[in-house]
This record gives structure tokens, C-alpha cells and sequence, in this order.
């Protein structure tokens, strides 16, 4: 017979209700945890999942919007805290929210993201996104009052990603900086955000498909991006309105529109985002005293190259030649072997 968790009705005994009440006191006290807001851990999670071990985190933000952030956590193969052998993370985020579906992705072998991250060595990490912002419209073709309300849930959800994040970089001896970020979709919208106000943590990042953009502050000119798009997406002219917007305020920063491409992924953007990651780690691997950061490093490069695309035709054109193109369909492009990836390079 299984005994009851509560006291029977006419107990007698001091030792059951001592029993019973310090168990309740224990799921009080944990039930405070589980409501702290600011990042406590709500949870603490280790997943088996296909025979791929994963590290889920859950933190709290407070936002009704998103109330929680599901943090899940892929190590290279043999990296242990104590004998770390991560030699940085690959972060994305996608339009998914449902923990299997990120589990799923996380677990796949065959996944062209897990793919990367095996080949250099990176640790990879995902999280749930949600609707932070209004679908289709960026930062100016909102009212102030909306934009600012906005802009003050994402403020709260960034910052508790990022003390989560920390935690978890910390107690897995992951590098906390010089992260790769991908998203797509309202995942571009999230993690183009989350790159605006944390520049800092990233060395590069790519957004795909997205059709609303936060304003470009000065400031998030630090990591390198790139920023894709189809030109029969709904957020194709948000997306070339928001390259030159970066380029004037001096962002390392390249634009790719694909021809009939919607709302969707596209082997183009897997290639173009995979030259992309590859030349930011080369940037890296450049940088001198004259170039001490990858984003200066990608400015010289673009400076240099004399190698410009049409965002149209998808043509890439040398030095003078760049003249064909009209203004409002250059991208400048930081060198030979991403110009190949980008479109095709004329002799």
C-alpha cells in the first residue's frame, strides 16, 4: 500500500507531521526559486536525447511576452569543465519554441549548424524566441510610444539571456565572448537584437528572413555581419533599408538578397552564412596592432578588395567595373574567396 504525502486524518504521530511539513517547507522554498525573476535558475536539466547528451537551463525574465528563456547547451565531443576543449560557441535561435523541436535540431547529425560546429571545435547553444516586437515593421514605422515599450521588454529579456548565458559559459568553461550567432526568422529578429545590445559577445552574426530590424546604434558596430534576405520576402526592403544604414555608421557589414526566394530557408544562405562564419574566424586569427579587432580587420578588407556585387543581377564586379552597377545595388564585399560564395565573380 503507498503511503500518502499529507497526514492521514487522524494522525497521532509528531514524526509524520514533522515529515509532512518539512517537505511542504522544502517545495515552498523551491517554488520561490522557481518564481525569482532576473535569472535565478528555474531549472536545472541534463537531456539524453537521441544519445545526444544536452544541458537545458531555464531562466525567468518577468516580460508576459516571454516569460521564461529555455537555454540548451551542445559540447564538443570530450569537452569537460575540467579539461575544457571548446574552442568558442556557435549560438543560434529559429522561430521555434517547442523544447523538442529545439532538442530535435540539437541532436541532428546531420544539421548543416551541428555540422559546423564539429568541424571548429564549438560548443552549440539554442533557445525558445517569441513575438517581442511587430511582425514587418522596424523600429521607425512604428509610433514612439510603441517602439519605446518594445524596446524596454527586449532590454529585460537580452540582459537576462546574457546573465544566463554567463552562468552557463562559466559552469561548463565555455569562452564568453567571441560567440557566432545565427538566427532565422523571428529568431533573426531576436538575435539581431540581442547583437544590437551585447555586441560585445559576439564575433559575428548572421540574420536571415527577417522583416523587422531595431535601430543600429554605433555602438554594435563591433561584431562582423552579415544580413540575408529573398527578394519575394516581405522583409527584403527592411533588410537592404537596415545594411545602409549600418554601412553609414560604419558596421562591417555585407548584404545578400536571393533571387525567388520567400520566407524560408535556402542552400544559398546555408553556403553564403558558412563562408561568412569562416572568414570571421580568419579575421580573427589577423588581427595585429595596427588591426586589433576582426571588425577592423573586415573595414580594411572591404576598403581594400575592390570588390563590389549587385545586389540584383548577383554579379560581382572588379575595381572601376563597380561603376555598372547603380548606387542603390552595391554591396562591397571584403574578399575573393566570399566574393565566389556570394554571387558570381567576373573576370
Amino acid at each position: 500500500m503507498k503511503r500518502k504525502l499529507w497526514p492521514r486524518k487522524n494522525a497521532t504521530s509528531t514524526k509524520e507531521f514533522r515529515q509532512f511539513f518539512s517537505l511542504r517547507s522544502l517545495c515552498s522554498f523551491a517554488a520561490i526559486l522557481l518564481c525569482f525573476p532576473g535569472g535565478l535558475w528555474a531549472q536545472t536539466k541534463t537531456d539524453i536525447f537521441h544519445t545526444v547528451k544536452l544541458l537545458e537551463r531555464t531562466v525567468k525574465t518577468g516580460v508576459p511576452g516571454q516569460p521564461e528563456i529555455l537555454l540548451m547547451l551542445r559540447l564538443p565531443e570530450g569537452h569537460t569543465a575540467e579539461k575544457p576543449t571548446a574552442k568558442g560557441v556557435l549560438a543560434f535561435c529559429t522561430w521555434q519554441g517547442e523544447p523538442d523541436s529545439l532538442r530535435g535540431r540539437l541532436a541532428s547529425e546531420t544539421d548543416d549548424l551541428v555540422q559546423y560546429a564539429k568541424k571548429n571545435g564549438l560548443a552549440l547553444l539554442t533557445w525558445n524566441t517569441a513575438t517581442l516586437w511587430q511582425t514587418g515593421k522596424s523600429h521607425d514605422q512604428i509610433k514612439r510610444r510603441e517602439y519605446q515599450a518594445q524596446r524596454d521588454d527586449f532590454d529585460t529579456v537580452a540582459r537576462v539571456w546574457n546573465s544566463g548565458v554567463s552562468k552557463l559559459c562559466k559552469e561548463q568553461a565555455l569562452p564568453e565572448d567571441g560567440f557566432l550567432l545565427y538566427g532565422i526568422s523571428r529568431g533573426a529578429h531576436w538575435s539581431g537584437r540581442l547583437a544590437l545590445r551585447a555586441p560585445e559577445l559576439f564575433l559575428a552574426v548572421h540574420i536571415h528572413v527577417a522583416n523587422s530590424y531595431d535601430k543600429p546604434m554605433p555602438s554594435a558596430a563591433q561584431p562582423l555581419w552579415l544580413v540575408s534576405s529573398g527578394d519575394l520576402d516581405i522583409g527584403r526592403n527592411n533588410a537592404v533599408a537596415f545594411y545602409r544604414d549600418c554601412r553609414e555608421k560604419g558596421y562591417p557589414i555585407v548584404l545578400k538578397v536571393i533571387s525567388g526566394l520567400g520566407h524560408s530557408d535556402h542552400p544559398d544562405a546555408v553556403r553564403v552564412r558558412t563562408a561568412f562564419f569562416d572568414y570571421a574566424l580568419q579575421a580573427k586569427a589577423r588581427t595585429t596592432k595596427e588591426k586589433p579587432t576582426p571588425a577592423q580587420v573586415m573595414l580594411g578588407d572591404l576598403a581594400m578588395s575592390g570588390l563590389t556585387g549587385d545586389l540584383l543581377s548577383q554579379e560581382v564586379y572588379r575595381g572601376a567595373d563597380a561603376a555598372k552597377i547603380p548606387d542603390g545595388q552595391r554591396v562591397v564585399l571584403p574578399d575573393e574567396k566570399f566574393a565566389k560564395v556570394w554571387g558570381f565573380l567576373r573576370k
